[in-house]
């Protein structure tokens, strides 16, 4: 039975920020609590990955590597970029270095297992959560036992993956800690905050979302008292005094807001904190008041379109007068908002798109901001697929590792760009994927965070595209 687990954590894109691994320490941390010795090593900021990765083997001596793939590509459909073909030198590099068992996992990995099992050549994928499927993975005895533990799919000769022992066990959440896994005095250099998870799962069923794939079909919520404690051990361990939710929906389900708020008000927490997915639907201005009250000051908000037709189509499950409504109470609020937007998506034509412009005029206020993002990446398995193969975007044998996207046919990415040029009155608080990747915002980031400045850092935008065109 393997004793000694190497967890690696493959993610390198730095833009618009590098992401702090917090999955892959959730799993190194079951590990470490089911028996295992273990270590995890982060490729964020490896100027060599590969031989950072030969370091890692020749001082650990692993029996077992747990391989972490956060993203398959950018999702960028005006400069699209597969993180793939990297991950693939890196799994040819460890086999020609190790006979460790190998277990391959993350969210990229749930979305199409089969597809990258296929694409790196390995047996063995964790589908949905790691933290209980990869103990039972590399205690068990010789790859076919390990190939039936829950949540874990293998490849068969014959290129098909099976379902080893059914769906991935929910059991009970642990502390990630992650002060112990990751060096993160590296992401808080660049952004002074650290990412919390207070719930997995979504009950929604957006066209195009796989968030089902990767945490499930239901809200998990975690106790409380244990988000507070986590945040508490992570001030006391590290520099960080601010936090990011990071759950699918911060406002949901009912109550769950109010309750984690309430015992972080309770608790007397003194730090700052962001929320980086929060629905228009059913949002309070109650609810805007207490996260004030409990220190949230910024949040990124997921609409993905102002116009009836293109909500219906997407399956958000509000329309466009909740959008409004919600829109009116954050520019009466404290928070800082980012909207997000989704342009080409199904049924968009000028008309829904000028909607989504109007919105934007209208309700963008002095402290808010917008994400415009051209094009929706294709994932298998959504009901996204089954529209893009309607409209003849993409043909049946398609696997999609690569990135494919879908954009209305009732519209050009051209007309779109010219739509939203001529028609948006405050262009400079509009941030598109293609700004994320300007050399100048990872320096106003660096910059940001040695004099202090107040986050979240897309505030500065606008000074920012100043500075790009004045170079």
């Amino acid at each position: 039975m393997p004793s000694r687990i190497l967890v690696i954590s493959t993610n390198r894109e730095r833009a618009p920020q590098p992401t702090v691994p917090l999955g892959a320490a959730w799993v190194a941390e079951s590990l470490l609590q089911a028996g295992f010795q273990v270590r995890l090593l982060d490729l964020c900021f490896a100027r060599d990955a590969l031989l950072a990765t030969q370091n890692a083997i020749a001082a650990f001596a692993p029996d077992g590597i747990a391989i972490s793939v956060r993203n398959l590509d950018n999702c960028n459909f005006l400069a699209p970029k597969s993180y793939l073909p990297e991950v693939r030198l890196l799994v040819d590099f460890i086999k020609s270095r190790s006979d460790a068992r190998i277990l391959v996992g993350g969210s990229g990995v749930s979305i199409m297992p089969q597809q990258v099992l296929d694409f790196l050549e390995l047996d063995h994928a964790v589908v949905g959560e790691g933290e209980h499927a990869a103990p039972l993975f590399f205690r068990a005895e010789g790859a076919e036992h390990a190939g039936r533990v829950a949540g874990v799919v293998r490849r068969s000769k014959a290129g098909v993956v099976e379902a080893g022992g059914g769906a991935a066990s929910a059991g009970p959440f642990i502390t990630p800690r992650l002060h112990r896994w990751v060096e993160t005095r590296r992401y808080l250099a660049l952004e002074p905050v650290l990412p919390i998870q207070g719930k997995r799962g979504c009950t929604h069923r957006c066209l195009y979302c796989t968030y089902r794939s990767i945490e499930g079909d239901s809200w998990r919520v975690r106790e409380p008292g244990a988000v507070v404690d986590e945040i508490l051990s992570a001030m006391r361990n590290t520099r960080a005094r601010e936090f990011e939710f990071v759950d699918s929906i911060f406002n949901e389900p009912e109550g769950y807001l109010e309750i984690l708020l309430d015992e972080i008000l309770r608790r007397g927490i003194k730090a700052r904190f962001s929320v980086s997915s929060l629905s228009p639907k059913g949002l309070t201005r109650d609810q805007l008041e207490l996260m004030a009250r409990a220190g949230v000051a910024s949040a990124v908000i997921t609409p993905e379109s102002a116009a009836g037709a293109t909500l219906a189509a997407l399956g958000k499950g509000f329309d466009e007068g909740e959008v409004h409504r919600a829109a009116e109470l954050v520019s009466s609020s404290r928070l800082r908002a980012l909207w997000c937007f989704l342009m080409g998506g199904p049924s968009e034509d000028e008309t829904t798109l000028g909607k989504t412009v109007v919105f934007l005029n209208r309700y963008l206020s002095d402290k808010d901001h917008a994400f415009l993002t051209t094009g929706i990446r294709i994932y298998p398995g959504t009901g996204l697929h089954d529209v893009a193969l309607r409209d003849g975007l993409v043909e049946t044998g398609d696997d999609l590792l690569m990135p494919a996207f879908y954009f209305s046919p009732q519209l050009t990415p051209q007309q779109a760009r010219t739509l939203l040029d001529r028609g948006i009155s405050s262009p400079s608080r509009c941030i598109n994927l293609l700004d994320t990747q300007a050399p100048v915002i990872g320096a106003l980031r660096r910059i940001g965070t040695a004099v202090g400045l107040p986050t979240p850092y897309w505030r500065y935008t606008r000074f920012a595209k100043g500075m790009s065109r004045t170079r």
